[in-house]
């Protein structure tokens, strides 16, 4: 698979890959970084765990890249993938899973999963894995992009009578839904969450899902 080192990439193979893990308690994944700054913040302060950001573009990924190769940063890396076309090498890899202010197709998958997205998150996974969601969108805000997706209105109705027992039949069971607060959005520590802090009123939702 690829990482990005700085502004350069590199081939990591699943060895060599797993002989880094080998030094850390557990192995948290962020499908969708971004420009990896969720990432990036968390590994600062959780020295035992190993940190994996995933995001197709190399652009953004280099933004905290960087950062973190000027700080030896050794439990963290970030790797080109997405949803779509994830490496193998992070197959049954991590113990938790975080998908944070996803957008675009990742919303989609997130909204209205198919067999394929549970496919990848499931294989992403251990068997007892975390998964947690944190997701929202609005119509107003978004115009365009909802048009696009042939996203639904959002509410805690559509998470749980279609978003959750989607999930659920799929192995995933849902352990906590709850709705966060504009000024729960900056403790997340992500560049869109401290943006969306700042912005207009959005409903918000956090799930928690145990993959069975």
């Amino acid at each position: 698979m690829i990482i990005v080192k700085g502004n350069k990439t590199e081939e990591l193979s699943r060895g060599k890959l797993e002989e880094l893990l080998n030094n850390y308690e557990r192995v948290v994944l962020d499908l969708g970084t971004g420009d990896g700054r969720f990432v990036y913040e968390h590994a600062l302060r959780e020295h035992p765990t190993f940190f994996i950001g995933v995001d197709p573009s190399q652009k953004q990924l280099e933004v905290y890249s960087k950062k973190a190769v000027r700080k030896k940063m050794e439990n963290l890396i970030y790797v080109v993938g997405s949803i779509e076309v994830l490496p193998q090498e992070l197959f049954k890899i991590a113990d938790l899973l975080y998908i944070v202010f996803p957008w675009g197709t990742l919303l989609k998958s997130t909204v209205d999963p198919d067999e394929k997205t549970f496919y990848i998150l499931s294989n992403i996974l251990k068997p007892q894995g975390t998964l947690e969601i944190i997701f929202g969108y609005t119509s107003e805000a978004e115009p365009s992009e909802t048009v696009r997706l042939e996203l639904p209105e959002i509410s805690e109705e559509l998470i749980s009578g279609s978003v959750v027992p989607k999930f659920e039949n799929a192995g995933f069971k849902m352990e906590k839904l709850e709705r966060l607060e504009k000024l729960q959005l900056k403790d997340i520590r992500s560049t869109w969450g401290k943006r969306l802090s700042f912005g207009q009123d959005r409903v918000i939702y956090r799930i928690l899902f145990k993959r069975e």
